[in-house]
């Protein structure tokens, strides 16, 4: 298959054969084309790469050798902009999927090298201290991206007062000055966050001597107490309401009913539901097995019928033929694992289609229903904290605050009422 035999035209032809690309466009279609594309993905595909084409032509880059990330970046920013349903913008699909899987598909090949590792004037504090947290903490990787988002920023923002020399005389008003300025974007809960990251990173640079003075604990902490809040999601009753929007006869929908009746029957994350695989799956024993999230436990539950049909008639008639071991895959090619944010779509999606009045339209919210749900027939918290991979039976607590029935029985009776 080449190039010409799905953009027909002529002039948008030879304008990417004459450019840089040109001699390359053949192998592109032809390595795209055995990924699983459909007849009408495949051409958006080429179409959206020999947009990109045409653009390099006209900037006048003449040796593919010159091409990077700039070229993708100045291309995208360039693109016709859509308003999602969302709220969020983003621009031309095509363009932008074209353009990405074109610069993939020549740094695979070893035609263009790849992008250069950009050394920022904070990379040697910073890595070390990540280094640190892995090594000597023994935090997760979610969690050293959760400390590196909140820190980057704020080396960011110091810029050259990043480097060896001048860091070395941060002042702690500096840094108030930035959590003051970030704060009002924030929930209380990612303020905290963003103290609790600050506050380590400080410490560690005053203790390994990149800081003349400890400035760690002039940042004031954010008050967040435990158990102070509801568990925030809808009622149960409500969620099978959820699976009343998929359309079952699609592959899409098949994916998508699975998806949403595997979190209602095991109350899991959306990171373990992505990360289930093939193998997890104990047809024969009739059991599952999610992996552990937050360093916790891995779950091992019953398989139950519903579930089981659910995945089987997804993996039989819904998910893509692809050599990748996780079970639920993206819709699009080249069909790679779904990650846990495409889990949390799915789930949102639901929600607005259900109209189910719920403080959060997440994947966590019908964990808060299933839990809330199984305190409410009478589970004890211990089993409750195992079925949901808890390590301590604290982070379970917060759901007796909805156990209506039990705090009924320990309520003292009304003065009026025992007068009487």
């Amino acid at each position: 298959m080449i190039f010409e035999s799905i953009i027909r035209s002529r002039k948008a032809g030879h304008a990417v054969r004459s450019g840089p690309l040109g001699p390359y466009m053949d192998g592109f279609v032809a390595a795209a084309a055995t990924v699983g594309y459909t007849e009408r993905s495949l051409y958006d595909l080429i179409l959206g790469a020999s947009q990109f084409a045409r653009f390099l032509a006209e900037a006048g880059v003449t040796d593919v050798q010159q091409i990077c990330d700039r070229h993708l970046r100045d291309f995208i920013g360039q693109l016709p902009v859509w308003q999602c349903c969302n709220g969020y913008s983003m621009p031309s699909v095509r363009g932008n999927r074209g353009a990405r899987g074109l610069l993939r598909y020549l740094r695979i090949s070893g035609i263009i090298p790849p992008e250069p590792s950009v050394e920022h004037p904070y990379s040697w504090v910073l890595d070390d201290w990540l280094k640190f947290l892995e090594r000597q903490r023994g935090l997760a990787a979610k969690s050293l991206s959760l400390y590196r988002g909140h820190v980057e920023p704020f080396l960011l923002d110091l810029g050259q007062d990043a480097t060896p020399d001048r860091l070395a005389e941060l002042s702690s008003a500096r840094v108030r000055e930035y959590v003051q300025r970030q704060a009002p974007r924030f929930a209380r809960s990612t303020r905290k966050d963003l103290v609790i990251a600050l506050r380590s990173f400080l410490r560690f640079a005053f203790d390994v001597g990149n800081l003349r003075r400890d400035i760690a604990n002039t940042i004031g902490r954010v008050p967040c107490f435990a158990l102070d809040r509801l568990p925030r999601g809808p009622k149960w009753e409500d969620l099978p309401k959820l699976l009343a929007t998929v359309d079952r006869s699609t592959k899409l929908g098949r994916r998508d009913f699975a998806i949403l009746l595997t979190l209602m029957t095991y109350g899991v994350r959306a990171g373990q539901l992505s990360g289930l695989r093939l193998d997890d799956v104990h047809w024969r024993d009739a059991r599952i097995t999610f992996p552990a999230a937050k360093r916790g436990r891995p779950i091992n539950a019953p398989l139950t019928a519903a579930v089981g049909d659910a995945l089987l008639q997804y993996i039989r008639e819904g998910r893509p033929n692809s050599a990748v071991r996780e079970v639920f895959l993206s819709s699009d090619p080249p069909f790679q694992p779904l990650a846990a944010g495409s889990v949390y779509n799915v789930v949102s999606r639901a929600f607005r289609q259900s109209a189910i009045t719920s403080p959060h339209q997440g994947s966590h919210a019908i964990r808060h229903a299933w839990a809330t749900r199984a305190l409410a027939q009478g589970q004890r918290l211990k089993t409750i904290a195992d079925l949901l991979g808890h390590r301590s039976i604290e982070s379970t607590r917060i759901y007796a605050k909805v156990d209506y029935a039990q705090l009924r029985s320990v309520g003292l009776p009304w003065p009026g009422e025992a007068r009487s």
